[in-house]
């Protein structure tokens, strides 16, 4: 029997569409950009241990307090000073109070405060960029050397200037001093990322169909500025934490009882000499968070950016 060549290529298993044993026409399994984002993210193995140390210091934060057996603010002279032991794995303060019960409970307000301040600033960043990028022309021209002058308000001392005029110290007046002078640079990212993804096709296809700026902006824009946003919030996030702590290195952080890393660090600097545990404890919870958030942010910018996308 003859067979015809066009026949039997047409009944042959397609090899390497869509596996062996697929036939031709078969779907191709595709993964979206976000499956393909959490693949090669678990293949970077620095970025993947950093994110591991990231949640676990988040548990040890969120759980350590409730499985204590110590009061964070209970003071307990008689146990003032107390080197590490079974008893107090981090030891004692100045007042007898356990430090590991105090490093989690200060570890919540230092990562709240950190987290709370760079989504503020991203908020304002992202409202301020893409209106300026999205528009142009002279509003655009007139936004950016208005943030140029802004550039010259001092980080720091503007903070400080902010919590005097507020008068009073509490989580939401660390979070405004925080952010009020921090969101310039993320409003120059996402304007120029607005600026690149306008020119696009789907975009002259939404304005084509009479979508309004607004809707163009918000349906199509900035749903595509999400993964540099994630980035910028971990890239963000170890100046707020730097930034919180030296306010309350300083004396102008939470008010005790309360701590937070910061305050613990002032009140370990008083004593450091003799008994050194209690400046390290804040310390070294505040370097492992930094390195952390930099090592994420590093493996979430190799993960998103297309460009580095296997072929």
């Amino acid at each position: 029997m003859v067979v015809d060549p066009r026949e039997a290529a047409r009944e042959a298993p397609l090899i390497g569409a869509g596996g062996p044993g697929e036939t031709a026409g078969a779907p191709i399994r595709q993964a979206s950009l976000w499956q393909d984002a959490l693949r090669r993210y678990m293949r970077n193995r620095g970025a993947l241990i950093a994110g591991s140390v990231f949640i676990l210091l988040l548990a040890f934060c969120i759980f350590a307090p409730i499985f204590s057996p110590y009061d964070a603010n209970d003071a307990d002279y008689t146990q003032t000073y107390q080197s590490p032991s079974a008893a107090h794995p981090f030891g004692t303060d100045q007042a007898g109070r356990d430090l590991l019960t105090r490093a989690a409970l200060g570890g919540r307000v230092s990562i709240g405060i950190g987290f709370a301040a760079t989504l503020t600033i991203l908020l304002i960043g992202v409202a301020y960029g893409s209106v300026s990028g999205f528009i142009g022309g002279k509003l655009d021209n007139g936004l950016m050397r208005f943030l140029d002058a802004l550039y010259g308000l001092p980080y720091l001392p503007f903070a400080i200037i902010t919590l005097a005029i507020f008068g009073t110290v509490n989580f939401w007046t660390m979070v405004v001093a925080l952010s009020v002078a921090s969101w310039f640079t993320a409003a120059r990212i996402v304007r120029g990322q607005v600026i690149t993804l306008k020119e696009n096709d789907y975009v002259r296809a939404a304005k084509a169909v009479g979508a309004r700026w607004h809707r163009v902006l918000t349906r199509h824009l900035l749903p595509n500025t999400l993964g540099i946003l994630i980035i910028a919030v971990f890239l963000e996030l170890p100046g707020v934490i730097l930034g919180e702590a030296f306010l309350s290195f300083i004396g102008l952080g939470i008010n005790p009882p309360d701590a937070s890393w910061g305050s613990m660090a002032q009140d370990g600097y008083q004593a450091y000499r003799v008994y050194p545990h209690i400046i390290v404890v804040p310390s070294v919870c505040i370097a492992i968070l930094i390195l952390c958030a930099n090592f994420v942010a590093d493996g979430l910018r190799d993960a998103l950016d297309p460009r580095t996308r296997e072929t």
